[in-house]
């Protein structure tokens, strides 16, 4: 039986390891030993851990990296990637596991990634060689260089992967592998689903996601406000959710709980893929809207530079954090005919939803003897 350590810190790695998991559990030759840290034991964003354990997986550690009154600070981002380092620690040694899974660009992953190249462990990193904005970009390319096995989404990425001097034979375009969850989600009715959020889904609806961004944390009050000002401007129904906890986040959550905006801690995968099917656009900085919208064929108004420098398909509209500019995109967004029905042909570079199933066939195959001696290749 080959082990896989699994670290799993917030919704959204959760929802693109999940597929995965779903493969190994049902596997008799795999066995998941699955570490929840980060935001997924905080109430305050909505305590995720329960929403993973329904989902049927057991639960083998937990390591707290934040508490509830942790400060909104860089500082604080740092202690916890040291406390899920210390702790994910102890775990490998006493696990020992044959792989680790990581992922992304999220602390926890990071912490897992370095813990487990320093004790000879293999690990397979999804999606790196992409580019963003934030500290994103350098946790993802850091992890990429101690990853010894690589699952990147698109081939845009994987020839960054190559340039950065990573063996061509350990990297396999996948795709994006939270598409295979929302795709495969079984469908709501769609008036439950308005009565739940109390909206028309007739009439412009969309979702709001707004993260900090951690090199611009001091602003993120005046880039919420801005954001928040559009939205007033436009004739919109808003379903709100609550930021990650990266620094700047207290700001952009004590605005939104004194606006006029219903907003949400957090939501299950099946009902954000249900919300996919009927809102007309997602708002915010939010990586799903780069990496998902297209395949429901939903307009992305993109804010800032969070994602900046991302590969992204044609339906992402940027805009700077400006109100009058977000003005502009939410209308087009919405309201412009031909603009929506060109979005209804756009094709997502991220993949068909079949990422998992590839994963798992290599994570079940592939020799990795040999492989933990890294050297740049040319």
């Amino acid at each position: 039986m080959k082990t896989v350590l699994i670290v799993v810190e917030r919704r959204a790695d959760y929802s693109r390891y999940r597929p995965i998991m779903e493969l190994l559990k049902n596997d008799p030759e795999f066995a998941i030993h699955l570490v929840v840290t980060g935001n997924n034991l905080l109430a305050g964003h909505g305590k995720d851990i329960e929403k993973i354990k329904a989902d049927g997986f057991v639960i083998n550690d937990t390591i707290e990296m934040f508490t509830e009154d942790s400060p909104d600070t860089g500082a604080e981002m740092a202690r916890g990637i040291a406390r899920v380092m210390s702790g994910v620690t102890d775990i490998l040694e006493r696990v020992k596991p044959d792989i680790v899974l990581t992922g992304f660009d999220i602390g926890a992953n990071f912490a897992t990634t370095v813990a487990a190249a320093h004790m000879n462990i293999p690990v397979a990193h999804i999606q790196g060689g992409e580019v963003t904005g934030n500290i994103d970009e350098g946790i993802r390319h850091a992890m990429s260089k101690f990853a010894h096995i690589h699952f990147p989404a698109t081939e845009d990425a994987r020839n960054r992967l190559i340039r950065m001097g990573e063996n061509p034979n350990h990297i396999f375009t996948v795709g994006c592998p939270s598409l295979d969850v929302l795709l495969s989600a079984p469908e709501i009715p769609i008036q439950e689903l308005e009565q739940t959020f109390n909206v028309d889904f007739s009439k412009p609806t969309i979702i709001f996601i707004q993260h900090p961004v951690t090199s611009e944390s001091e602003k993120s009050a005046e880039q919420i406000q801005a954001t928040l000002r559009a939205l007033e401007q436009v004739d919109v129904q808003v379903i709100a959710l609550m930021p990650n906890n990266d620094s700047g986040f207290s700001s952009i959550v004590d605005t939104l709980k004194n606006s006029n905006f219903h907003w949400y801690k957090s939501l299950d995968v099946e009902t954000f893929a249900n919300l996919y099917r009927h809102v007309w656009a997602i708002v915010g900085n939010s990586s799903s809207g780069i990496h998902e919208a297209a395949t429901f064929h939903v307009p992305t108004v993109n804010i800032g530079t969070r994602q900046h420098g991302r590969e992204r398909p044609e339906s992402v509209i940027d805009v700077d954090n400006n109100t009058e500019d977000i003005v502009a995109a939410l209308q087009k967004a919405l309201f412009d005919t031909e603009y929506r029905k060109s979005v209804q042909t756009m094709i997502n570079p991220y993949g068909d939803g079949k990422s998992a199933p590839k994963i798992y066939e290599i994570l079940k195959t592939f020799n990795v003897d040999g492989i933990i001696q890294k050297k740049f290749y040319e």
